[in-house]
């Protein structure tokens, strides 16, 4: 028996073993690997058209450059699945976000907030915003 999970717009498939859930493949994922597939032909048809130009020592440092970036690459991509997995290992796995306290006193330039309540606001149609100043945001709730 097959039970369908909804995660932010991709469907996904479980199975009854209550394996992972199996992502299906959808346009999108097709027209990115064309992007990812005429990416590398082109960078190939390139290399095509250049080669034949340069000296052989260019060419060689060339594609060192590009293996070592790669290689580079890679090191660090390992490097950061590695340093998440022991994160992974000594706290287990992430059941829920983090609570954030969601404080609404200053805005990210450093006014203050004044406002009637938040509440009052969510409610209303129309809020009105003033600046006062530097220091100063006020949020004003029209009345019905």
């Amino acid at each position: 028996m097959k039970n369908t999970i909804i995660r932010r717009g991709a469907k996904l498939e479980a199975d009854r073993k209550g394996d992972r859930p199996k992502r299906r493949i959808t346009i999108r994922d097709g027209f990115h690997a064309l992007i990812v597939l005429c990416t590398w032909v082109l960078f190939f048809y390139w290399w095509y058209c250049v080669l034949p130009l340069m000296r052989l020592s260019d060419a060689a440092w060339a594609g060192f450059t590009i293996l070592a970036v790669s290689l580079g690459t890679v090191v660090v991509t390992l490097g950061w699945v590695r340093y998440n997995l022991g994160i992974f290992r000594r706290k287990g796995p992430r059941l829920t976000n983090p609570d954030i306290l969601e404080r609404f006193t200053i805005d990210t330039l450093g006014r203050e907030l004044v406002h009637s309540g938040w509440e009052e606001l969510r409610a209303s149609r129309l809020i009105t915003v003033t600046v006062d100043g530097e220091d100063r945001k006020t949020f004003s709730a029209r009345e019905d």
